[in-house]
């Protein structure tokens, strides 16, 4: 099997993590935040770090084929592994028809019919516009059913592309257009309220910027040198995302005049914003950039989910359809699979902020393996080789299960609702499916995560109506974490059962690289 150099595995991590966070998020933070939103990044850079670091440590020692979404199969159960996996393969599937309502708004701002932003909730396709989001997902995923070669390398190229030209952009404008009166005005009109710089995080999309940080996981058995890229492929994203996003915050506050807040519209901020300096070509590039970049990353996650699919059918449906290939070996069922039931949420999410902070609690719901591995893997084989080794685990383990905690917890409670209902309907399927007589054994499986999402629900809705106030609710989700945590823990397999998928997994390992 051909190894994918360093660099490749850091831009499939950093490239697919700038999508279309960076053409709404910033402004849409700032509308929630005001100048706050600053803080919003740094608090939200934070945490995915002390999530990262988890993952770095447990993926650097199993390189394995969809990553993240299989540890707890490891270190678990069965069926807590089944409901992981399918949590990981949603929230890799949803990010096809994001990707695609994102470019159609975008082409709002030159075409209007294609949405309607008299919303209240937002800016919605308009059914014209809905129609041509489902055509650039049938493009999308009729690309996908082609053989694909040297995607590493094109996906250099575009990385590269997509991730220095916000840069310039945003740095460019700052010199030449900023100015420290357009920021007065902006920090003197706005309220910095630190409930809504934590609200901000998730509901406006900023979450879900740094939310790709985890894609070079998935392909962590391709890493010619795992001990320096998957650590690298973790951290590359933070760090340049951080930088990137931060500067397009900045430019709304210091470029955007008080006579003209109506420009930076909805539908195109940043085209908005542009519209107003006369930077035609500048304004040319990046909309051209606003549709590429989407797109570019959607095809990205249309060929990834295909092949998350296709190993979660090798692992659990080893007969079915799943596992069957075309002429040119790619999961031609799994990636028409992907594209039905990503054509759901285009239409349950009308709205890309909607869609957004529903995925948002969903990949950081899923992430929650990371530091539960991390602590029982260093506990219980403190003999195994680490290509990376984290000090203080069991601190950053904490962290990084708090952390994911609170990005799922501000999502709000319509989604964790949401997300409730689907790891209740995961995990029925998985009792009528493959262990329709031993529901009192998987109750005791899997009883702690129903009862993990539907505390911070609770709280979450007990919070809206008052009876719980700011910050004590956040103060409660801490507990609930470091509970939980623990909880997680204790319900973990016998040693000798881990030690056996262990070894499953290492020889799994083994024979792909001998490929």
């Amino acid at each position: 099997m051909k190894k994918l150099s360093t660099w490749s595995i850091i831009f499939i991590s950093t490239g697919g993590m700038i999508g279309s966070g960076w053409l709404f998020a910033p402004y849409y933070g700032y509308q929630t935040a005001g100048v706050g939103v600053i803080f919003s990044w740094l608090i939200t850079a934070l945490l995915t770090f002390f999530v990262a670091v988890c993952f770095a440590e447990v993926a650097s020692m199993l390189p394995i084929v969809s990553g993240a979404m299989r540890f707890l199969k490891i270190t678990h159960s069965r069926s807590l592994g089944f409901l992981f996996v399918v949590l990981g393969w949603v929230s890799y599937l949803v990010y096809l028809p994001l990707e695609a309502q994102s470019v159609v708004q975008y082409l709002g701002f030159w075409f209007p019919s294609l949405v309607d932003d008299s919303n209240s909730t937002g800016v919605l396709l308009s059914y014209f516009g809905v129609s041509i989001a489902f055509f650039i997902m049938v493009g999308i995923t009729i690309l996908n059913t082609y053989q694909l070669k040297n995607v590493a390398k094109v996906n250099n190229v575009v990385s590269v592309w997509k991730i220095f030209l916000p840069i310039a952009i945003a740095l460019g404008m700052l010199a030449f257009y900023g100015s420290f009166d357009n920021f007065s005005h902006n920090t003197s009109s706005t309220s910095i309220s630190f409930e809504t710089i934590l609200l901000a995080i998730t509901g406006s999309g900023l979450a879900f910027a740094f939310s790709g940080f985890q894609n070079g996981l998935v392909v962590a058995n391709s890493a010619k040198n795992p001990r320096l890229a998957i650590p690298l492929s973790l951290f590359a994203p933070v760090v340049v995302g951080l930088t990137m996003y931060l500067s397009l915050s900045l430019l709304f506050m210091f470029c955007l005049p008080a006579s003209a807040d109506h420009l930076a519209v909805n539908v195109a901020p940043l085209l908005g914003l542009l519209s107003l300096f006369g930077l035609h070509f500048i304004y040319t590039v990046l909309f051209i950039d606003a549709i590429v970049a989407p797109l570019g990353t959607s095809n990205v996650y249309a060929a990834v989910t295909g092949r998350v699919l296709q190993a979660f059918g090798l692992e659990f449906f080893k007969t079915s359809i799943l596992t069957k290939l075309n002429k040119h070996s790619v999961p031609i069922y799994c990636i028409w699979i992907n594209f039905f039931i990503g054509l759901i949420f285009l239409l349950q999410f009308p709205t890309w902020s909607q869609l957004v902070s529903f995925l948002s609690s969903l990949v950081l719901f899923s992430c929650l393996s990371g530091p539960v591995v991390l602590i029982i893997f260093r506990d219980k084989f403190p003999q195994m080789d680490r290509k990376f080794k984290l000090p203080f685990h069991k601190l950053f383990g904490y962290l990084g299960f708090i952390s994911c905690s609170y990005f799922v917890y501000w999502s709000g409670t319509d989604n964790l609702k949401y997300l409730s209902i689907l790891v209740i309907v995961v995990i029925a399927f998985y009792w009528f499916v493959f262990e329709r007589n031993n529901l009192i054994k998987i109750f005791k499986q899997v009883w702690f995560v129903c009862g993990y999402i539907i505390t911070l629900w609770l709280i979450s809705f007990v919070h809206e109506l008052g009876c719980i106030a700011f910050p004590y609710d956040n103060l409660l989700v801490a507990v609930i974490g470091i509970l939980f945590l623990r909880i997680f823990i204790t319900h973990q397999a016998p040693i000798e059962t881990i030690d056996s998928n262990l070894k499953l997994t290492i020889d799994e390992i083994n024979k792909l690289e001998s490929c």
